[in-house]
């Protein structure tokens, strides 16, 4: 794994704790301190995405293109604050109230994020996708152990350890969540956990088999080839029909990787 492919998926991952902050903000009712926490990281990942694109920006040859290719990222860096500010300029609040228009642009804004996300992680998922699945588990349990310590007023420790075995819905009980809040954000945590404990024990078990088929392949593949290797130090002796075979195994062996 190199290290343009950790760097993006690092970018997409951010885009996920955003995604995942704002269906929180707005399904569930916040405590000041918990917006407030919200307000201060959303602000710091933005100025992350904002460096981001700015350096590919200048270093890009063509910017109109890399504009173009790239209005996810840029959509992205916008805060919600200027798009209601658009809004208001245009005069859209006396048409619709603002609460809704809030919620609207919030609900733009999740689906940028999932976006992100997606476009960010989509290759190294497909390619490597236990790993990435196992690293993604772990930030969604991370992210909602942080919340539900702001929120619960225990120990981060605690926290971590009600958020794991929620997410994995094992669920011992030895963490009791008491407030309404909390116990919103547990079943939120549960509908993720269910489907990526799901899509992660899928995974590994292809990971298992596709593995023994590819080992099988392999063996084979480099017996073919050290046999031709064999014909090919005694090409002298070939004749057309040999050479013509060679070159019907190679094609075939050639096809069955494409």
């Amino acid at each position: 794994m190199n290290k343009k492919t950790v760097y993006e998926f690092f970018i997409g991952l951010l885009a996920l704790m955003l995604a995942l902050m704002l269906v929180i903000d707005i399904f569930i009712p916040l405590p000041k301190e918990v917006t407030l926490s919200f307000y201060y990281i959303d602000n710091i990942v933005r100025l992350i995405f904002i460096g981001d694109y700015m350096i590919r920006f200048v270093i890009a040859k063509g910017k109109r293109i890399f504009i173009k290719n790239n209005m996810i990222d840029l959509m992205s860096i916008i805060p919600l604050r200027a798009y209601i500010k658009i809004a208001s300029l245009i005069n859209l609040a006396y048409i619709i109230e603002p609460n809704v228009i809030i919620k609207v642009f919030k609900m733009f804004m999740l689906g940028v994020f999932f976006i992100k996300f997606k476009v960010k992680t989509k290759e190294e998922i497909r390619t490597n996708r236990v790993y990435y699945l196992l690293i993604i588990s772990t930030t969604i349990i991370v992210i909602g152990a942080v919340i539900i310590s702001l929120i619960e007023g225990i120990s981060l420790g605690d926290a971590l350890w009600w958020s794991f075995v929620t997410f994995t819905t094992v669920g011992y009980g030895d963490v009791v969540l008491k407030t309404q809040l909390g116990r919103s954000i547990a079943v939120i945590l549960m509908v993720f956990g269910v489907g990526f404990i799901g899509i992660t024990s899928t995974a590994i078990a292809l990971r298992v088999l596709n593995g023994g088929k590819k080992e099988k392949n392999t063996s084979y593949k480099n017996k073919v080839l050290e046999g031709i290797k064999l014909m090919l130090d005694n090409y002298d002796s070939l004749s057309d029909e040999d050479i013509d075979n060679i070159v019907k195994i190679l094609k075939s062996l050639r096809d069955k990787e494409s």
